[in-house]
């Protein structure tokens, strides 16, 4: 089933697939989480060969980044990947870490966490990842929260949320997507979005458990597409409007199995398919026009401007019974 919001524009449109199945160079399995790269190339997480592939936009081999291994360089159950000013960063779910690694030849050049949940940086099972300003988020799934890594020398910044299902709790967070000052997490096992503020502090949650427009079932991947926020769940994509996350588009794509991982370039979003036998890589155009955040179109914009309406009024009332009360005052002074 495919819902569109009455009147409104679409933002994706499926386009095509390409990848397939298998070991050789071009083939995938378990294909978990993709990045775009500077020069208009991909890097998808091949998990299951324990190894990055670099392809095109239409999938076509260029080159693959490490090999199965715990050492640096090396890589054991690869999942979030992103890219920035030269180097990849990887999430390993097998080595519990995050690697930066050269883009150029796959040369390591720096690697943070360990296996664990006490210590500051440790991580259990980490799964995606986002950078911002010089940092990187890591989703740490097992643990129930997000870590934050310095990207120049990979020390620990600082860890929020706490396992479990309460406002600000987490329960094995998947995807991460950061806009602006907010970073949104997919929640695999509460079935919603959770965002919070680069500092930590809870904000607020999107969405609940079930299969209508505006929910969720175990959702994996996020990633913003001029603005809006788009979410991918087994077998479908959401788009949604920030920060209420109001239903703008749902597609079901065709033969979808397991969907996961997103990215996008300039005009075209990519979404991982990990289903075993029929891994893939689905190609959506994007084709609406930029979220407007100051349009008021949505429940969250037309709340801020009656609070900002409801703060107004009361700041008058308060100034006018100030004003009142002086009067009072001075009429008290001159009789007396």
């Amino acid at each position: 089933m495919v819902f569109q919001k009455a009147n409104a524009q679409q933002i994706l449109i499926h386009e095509r697939h390409f990848g397939e199945s298998g070991r050789n160079p071009g083939q995938f399995r378990l294909p978990r989480h993709i990045c775009a790269l500077p020069d208009g190339n991909l890097c998808i997480s091949d998990t299951v060969n324990q190894r990055l592939q670099v392809v095109t936009p239409e999938g076509e081999f260029v080159y693959s980044i490490g090999k199965a291994g715990a050492g640096p360089g090396e890589l054991r159950g690869p999942s979030g990947v992103t890219c920035e000013g030269g180097f990849i960063y990887v999430v390993e779910g097998g080595n519990h870490r995050v690697q930066k690694l050269a883009l150029a030849d796959g040369a390591a050049a720096g690697r943070a966490g360990s296996h664990g949940s006490k210590k500051n940086g440790e991580l259990w099972c980490p799964h995606g990842v986002a950078m911002s300003k010089g940092q990187v988020f890591v989703a740490d799934y097992i643990n129930g929260r997000v870590v934050v890594f310095d990207c120049s020398n990979m020390e620990h910044v600082r860890s929020f949320g706490a396992r479990g299902s309460e406002p600000g709790q987490l329960e094995y967070p998947c995807g991460i997507a950061i806009k602006g000052e907010e970073v949104y997490v997919a929640e695999y096992g509460n079935h919603r979005i959770s965002v919070f503020t680069k500092r930590g502090n809870f904000e607020r949650t999107i969405g609940s458990e079930g299969k209508a427009p505006g929910q969720f079932f175990q959702p994996r991947g996020l990633l913003f597409v001029r603005g809006w926020l788009m979410v991918t769940e087994a077998k479908r994509v959401s788009v949604l409007s920030p920060p209420d996350g109001e239903v703008r588009q749902t597609i079901d794509l065709p033969n979808a199995g397991q969907l996961w991982g997103a990215c996008k370039d300039e005009s075209r979003a990519y979404v991982t398919d990990i289903r075993a036998g029929q891994a893939k890589v689905f190609v959506l155009n994007i084709v609406g026009t930029q979220f407007d955040e100051g349009s008021g179109n949505s429940a969250a914009a037309a709340n801020a401007a009656a609070a900002k309406a409801a703060e107004a009024a009361a700041k008058l009332k308060e100034w006018k019974e100030a004003r009142a009360n002086q009067s009072k005052k001075d009429v008290h002074v001159e009789v007396s």
